[in-house]
Order: structure tokens, then sequence, then C-alpha cells
């Protein structure tokens, strides 16, 4: 890639792939534990559908692994806000929630490796999104709460594995992963990119001097979107991604 090139750099489930149901289940199964003898079609099946409304409802507001343990929480459907969300979530014993994110991760690997078909079936790309990573094919980072491994086996399995050319998995920090492919890259930071539907994150990242764009398709409330108005924060829709693909980000 030439080092003056641009870069586009993407969050991943809400922005490329839509991921509810597989999240919603690997929630549950890090709250509860999964029974290994128990295909995953069977456990996904077992989820309530009032959990899984919860947990629709919660994934507005969260932004790591770690953060859908208030899915398990007594409250979280009364949750209206950002800062009731967070104020929920750091109340948190610490080792509590690193037990669930341990848990949800370990449900998660079991089932990406020991049933690949329904796992990768739980995934499904959002439209536009295959024709725009491969129109920037080799210039392309995402950077994603989720892991690095099931970013790569969602990838391949839509045979886009070519066009990513770093994935920073699991990343709390995603201002300081842009900055670091722009000093590891040898691209200034404003000839990168920046598309995730996390408003929080895209304003962290626009403080870099990164272009920022706030997916409207992925998770968000009233509240953010008022206050992506407020701030003035560019949107994109999820029909402007196909002129995206067509034309310099």
């Amino acid at each position: 890639m030439a080092r003056t090139g641009e870069v586009l750099a993407v969050d991943f489930d809400g922005v490329v792939a839509d991921a509810l149901q597989e999240c919603a289940l690997v929630t549950w199964l890090g709250g509860r534990g999964p029974q290994a003898s128990v295909p995953g079609a069977e456990q996904l099946k077992r989820v309530p559908g009032e959990f899984v409304e919860r947990f629709r409802h919660i994934r507005n507001y969260a932004r790591l692994l770690d953060h859908f343990v208030v899915a398990h929480l007594p409250g979280a459907d009364e949750v209206d806000s950002q800062a009731a969300f967070d104020a929920l979530f750091s109340g948190l014993e610490p080792e509590y929630v690193r037990h669930f994110t341990a848990a949800a991760t370990a449900a998660r690997e079991r089932l990406r490796t020991g049933e690949p078909d329904f796992w990768l079936g739980l995934h499904t790309l959002y439209p536009g999104m295959a024709d725009l990573l491969r129109r920037r094919s080799g210039r392309v980072v995402v950077v994603t709460a989720k892991d690095e491994a099931s970013v790569r086996a969602i990838l391949a399995r839509h045979g886009l594995e070519h066009t990513v050319r770093e994935v920073f998995g699991e990343c709390g920090d995603k201002a300081g992963a842009v900055l670091d492919v722009s000093a590891r890259w040898g691209v200034p930071v404003g000839h990168i990119t920046f598309i995730d539907d996390n408003l929080a994150n895209v304003r962290k990242v626009a403080g870099t001097g990164a272009r920022v764009r706030w997916a409207l398709w992925g998770y968000a409330t009233p509240e953010h979107r008022a206050e992506a108005d407020r701030y003035a924060v560019p949107a994109l829709h999820l029909s402007e991604v196909r002129h995206l693909a067509s034309v310099a980000v």
C-alpha cells in the first residue's frame, strides 16, 4: 500500500456484520454457562425471548463484550440513557465482569471452532459492505471489540479475508488504534476514514484528526442522535455505502 494512500478503518459488529443473535447467545451463555453436549442451535432456542429483547435494548449502549453483562442485571430494561447504562455497569464488581467476559469468550470460541457452520450462519453482512471492503482491499483495518479470530473467520466465510490488512480485536481504545495505524503505516491521520455505529467511539476518534462517519444502521438511541446533531457529527446512512465504495474516502 502506498504510504500516502487513503485508509478505511471500520468497526465490525453493527457496521460490517449484523451479529445480534450471536451476541445475545454468547451473552446468555456467559451468564448461565454453556452445555457442551447441547448443539448450538438448541441452545439458541433455549434463550428466552425476553432476554433477547433486553439484550437488544442494552446493546444500543454497549461498546465492549464486558458491557453485555448488563443484560443479566435487574433494572436493565429500565435503562433509558447512556449515563444510566454507564452507572449500572460501573457499579459491578470487576471480578464479576471478568468472570462473565471469560465465560462469554469461551462460549464464542467453542461455537466458532466446534460448530463453525452454525456459528458463521449467525452473522450476515450489511448491504454494500462487501463491495466497500473489496473496493478498499489492502487499505482496510478493522477496529472492533470482537476478537480477531472471529472477525477473520467471518471475513473468510464471505471471501473477504484478503481485503483487510489488519484487525485490532478486543479493542477498547479505538482512537489509539487509529493513531497506531497512522504511525506504523506511514499514513497521515487525516487520510484515515473511521466508521463506527457507536457515537462515543466516533467522537473520540474524531479528536485524533481522522475523518469520521457515524453509521446509522447499527446500534443507537434517540439520545445519541440528539447528541450527534448537537456536535455536528457526520453521519452515514446505509444507502450511502454504495456511493462510498465508488469514490475516494
